[in-house]
C-alpha cells in the first residue's frame, strides 16, 4: 500500500510524573481523523523516540495499532535505535501490531559512512520484519549521517527488494527530484519538512510527515490543494503562515512547544522528558498568543 497524504509525527503522550500516557493515544487519533489525515508516524523525533525505553516504544506500538484498527489511518512505527538488537526487536513488535510500515533512521553514535555501511545495516533490520514495507528516515540534521540517498534506492533496486522509500527529511530539493523519478512505481517519498512542503508537492511528493500537521492540517492541505491548483499567490501566503507558525515553536524551542501546544487543542500530551526542557507558564502564554495574532487558530 503506498502511504500518501499527510502523515502527523504524532506526540509521545506523558502524564505529570513523566510515564507514558497511553489514554491519550485515542484523542490523538480522533483529531488526527477530524482533520484529515491519512496516518500517524509514531516514535519518531517528534515523538522523542530516543528518549523512550524499548518497552515504552513497544507499548506506543502496540496501543496505536489498536486505535487505528478499523480506521483510514496507516500506521507507520519508527524503530531506529542505536542498538541494532533494539531495532529489530521493534520492528518484529511492529509487525506483530499491525503497521503498515516501519521506518528506521541511522545510528546516531556508530554512524554508517556510506551505503555500503547502512545498507546491509538497514536490511538486518528489515529481516525481522520481512512482511511489512520499510523505509529509511532519512534526517542528516539529526543524525550526522550524509550519504547518498540517489545511490541507496539505486542499489536496493537488486539489494533490498523490502526496501519500500524515504521519509526525507532532507533539505536536498535537487536530489529530491532525483529520488522521485527513480522507480516511481516502487518508491514513495514521504517528504519531512513542513515549511517546504509547497516546493515539495510541486516537484510531485504526494505524502508528508511532519510535526505541526498534529495542530495543523488543515492549512497544508489548502497549501497542497493550491499547489495542485496552480494558485501561487495562495501558496506564498500559506506557506509563509506555516514558516512563521514553525518560528513561533522555535522562539522557546520547538519540541517542547510543538507538544505543549497540543493542550490548545484539546489533546494534551503532557510536556518533553530530560535533556528537552518545558516550557515556563510565560512561554506557553506567548506562544498561544503568537498562534492567535499570525491567524493560526483559524486553520485549527
Amino acid at each position: 500500500m503506498a502511504l500518501g497524504g499527510l502523515i502527523p509525527a504524532v506526540h509521545s503522550p506523558l502524564d505529570q510524573n513523566g510515564e507514558l500516557n497511553l489514554a491519550v493515544v485515542e484523542r490523538q487519533a480522533e483529531r488526527c481523523i477530524n482533520t484529515g489525515c491519512s496516518g500517524v508516524y509514531v516514535a519518531g523525533t517528534t515523538g522523542e523516540c530516543h528518549s523512550l525505553t524499548p518497552d515504552e516504544r513497544l507499548s506506543l506500538f502496540k496501543r496505536w495499532g489498536e486505535v487505528v484498527q478499523g480506521t483510514e489511518l496507516s500506521l507507520i512505527c519508527h524503530v531506529g535505535d542505536n542498538s541494532l538488537p533494539v531495532a529489530k526487536s521493534l520492528a518484529a513488535a511492529s509487525q506483530a501490531a499491525g503497521a503498515d510500515a516501519i521506518a528506521s533512521m541511522a545510528p546516531c553514535f556508530f554512524r554508517p559512512d556510506s551505503v555500503d555501511v547502512l545498507l546491509p545495516y538497514l536490511k538486518e533490520i528489515s529481516s525481522a520484519a520481512p512482511e511489512t514495507p520499510f523505509y529509511f528516515y532519512d534526517i542528516p540534521v539529526m543524525t550526522h549521517v550524509e550519504v547518498s540517498m540517489i545511490e541507496l534506492l539505486e542499489r536496493a533496486k537488486t539489494e533490498f527488494p523490502n526496501l519500500a522509500g524515504l521519509k526525507f527529511t532532507n533539505g536536498n530539493l535537487m536530489d529530491l527530484q532525483t529520488l522521485l523519478r527513480i522507480d516511481p512505481e516502487r518508491y514513495n517519498i514521504l517528504f519531512g519538512f513542513d515549511e517546504m512542503l509547497s516546493a515539495a508537492w510541486l516537484y510531485g511528493v504526494r505524502g508528508a510527515v511532519g510535526s505541526t500537521y498534529n495542530h495543523f492540517a488543515k492549512l497544508y492541505l489548502a497549501i497542497g490543494a493550491a499547489v495542485e491548483a496552480g494558485d501561487d499567490d495562495t501558496v506564498q501566503r500559506l506557506q509563509n503562515l506555516s514558516v512563521n507558525i514553525i518560528r513561533a515553536f522555535q522562539k522557546p524551542g520547538f519540541a517542547a512547544a510543538s507538544k505543549e501546544a497540543m493542550a490548545f487543542f484539546d489533546v494534551d500530551c503532557g510536556t518533553v522528558r530530560s535533556p528537552l526542557q518545558p516550557l515556563t507558564d510565560d512561554q506557553r502564554s506567548d506562544l498561544r498568543q503568537s498562534l492567535e495574532s499570525l491567524g493560526a487558530m483559524d486553520w485549527a
